[in-house]
């Protein structure tokens, strides 16, 4: 398994821009929409002009064609900044985009994919039910034959993007007896399609600009060519989703890590105490330490998985076995280590920072609380170890 890598010129050139832009555009408003919990509309309008909703996406689809590893230096940045954005755009890109290529025909790529990626629509997916999280296999949203239709009907909840999305990815139950193994397909939804509504949105502790929102399908009648992939097939489909967006969510708490621990050490280097800058003193200095060593590692560990990703390519008929649950067990990885270690680092930041991390509008509170989410979704914490142990037990390290 290699483990060099290097940035090109044009993705460190991409990274230069993307910095630019995020100060420019988005670091100014973040204060204001934490404060007010709004959805940043106007900041996401002018990212997808930016073409940064398609980064991963091939250029005959209408993306910038940067592959995963652009994309994770998108999300690097973006984590930086702001959570909230990072995850619109994940929602998005990872869960959204990175279906329709994997496994839609072409004519549902030129219909949803293309417009996507260029930032013409949103998107969103929805997979969690009142009654399935962790045990994501039991879908019971219903998806009964109806002719060549198909009629939807259940409730989905936590739909990051749900309230704002233009086009939904539905994971519904063809036949909840056989469970993932066949009884679980993808559909794609419109907004607006009769019996297909948005419910409540949820508050939440972090992420304030972004929605979480129930969605209640009614009823929803859907012709054949919404089917994504094949029908009985949908675990794999989302399965797949989810494998990019645990390594963009590494990338993410990456940005987060870099950004907690410079604001440490700047504050460390500032604050007086005892005549003498904390920075000088051990405990802190072990604090500051801790923090750089794993925001190294896992440097290595997100683009090491995107580089790999990219080597694969986006069509899952290319992949064997091996690579597939390789990809799968990679990801795991990335997704539990980055998300506890980016807790961990923001928690001693704020800790170096002392009473003030704790004043609400201070950067070092909100990252605090935007942190503990990704210990949650795109698959808890706990499930993340049941992967990564189910593939050691049968294949070793």
């Amino acid at each position: 398994m290699p483990f060099d890598f290097s940035f090109t010129p044009d993705q460190e050139a991409f990274r230069e821009g993307v910095r630019a832009f995020l100060a420019r555009e988005v670091a100014p408003i973040v204060a204001e929409m934490d404060e007010k919990e709004e959805f940043p509309a106007a900041s996401v309008r002018k990212m997808q002009a930016e073409g940064y909703f398609g980064v991963p996406v091939p250029e005959e689809y209408g993306g910038l064609g940067l592959g995963k590893v652009g994309y994770a230096i998108l999300l690097e940045e973006l984590g930086k900044v702001d959570a909230s954005h990072g995850t619109i755009l994940g929602a998005h890109t990872s869960l959204g985009t990175t279906p329709l290529l994997a496994f839609g025909t072409e004519e549902q790529k030129r219909r949803w994919l293309v417009p996507a990626a260029r930032g013409e629509k949103l998107l969103a997916f929805s997979l969690t039910e009142p009654g399935s999280g962790s045990d994501s296999g039991s879908v019971r949203t219903k998806a009964e034959r109806k002719g060549d239709a198909w009629v939807l009907s259940g409730t989905k909840i936590y739909v990051s993007n749900g309230k704002e999305a233009d086009a939904v990815i539905v994971m519904a139950a063809n036949d909840a007896k056989l469970g993932p193994a066949g009884g679980v397909t993808a559909f794609v939804l419109d907004r607006g399609m009769p019996g297909f509504t948005v419910g409540r949105c949820e508050k939440k502790m972090g992420l304030h600009g972004t929605s979480t929102a129930e969605l209640v399908l009614d009823g929803v009648e859907v012709e054949a060519d919404r089917v994504l992939g094949e029908v009985g097939r949908g675990f794999i489909v989302a399965m797949t989703a989810l494998d990019v967006g645990r390594v963009s969510l590494g990338a993410a708490s990456l940005g987060a890590m870099e950004a907690a621990s410079s604001g440490a050490l700047k504050f460390a280097q500032e604050r007086m105490q005892f005549g003498h800058p904390i920075s000088e003193f051990e405990a802190i200095q072990f604090k500051l330490a801790d923090m750089a060593m794993r925001v190294q590692a896992l440097r290595y560990l997100v683009y090491h998985a995107a580089a790999e990703q990219d080597r694969m390519g986006p069509d899952p008929r290319a992949w064997n076995r091996v690579e597939r649950e390789a990809k799968t067990r990679n990801a795991a990885i990335v997704k539990c280590l980055a998300s506890e270690w980016a807790s961990e680092v923001i928690d001693e930041a704020l800790q170096v920072h002392g009473g003030l991390g704790y004043i609400r509008g201070i950067p070092i509170e909100r990252a605090y609380r935007d942190a503990r989410i990704s210990e949650i979704f795109e698959g808890t914490n706990e499930v993340q170890r049941l992967v990564i142990a189910r593939d050691l037990i049968q294949r070793g390290l």
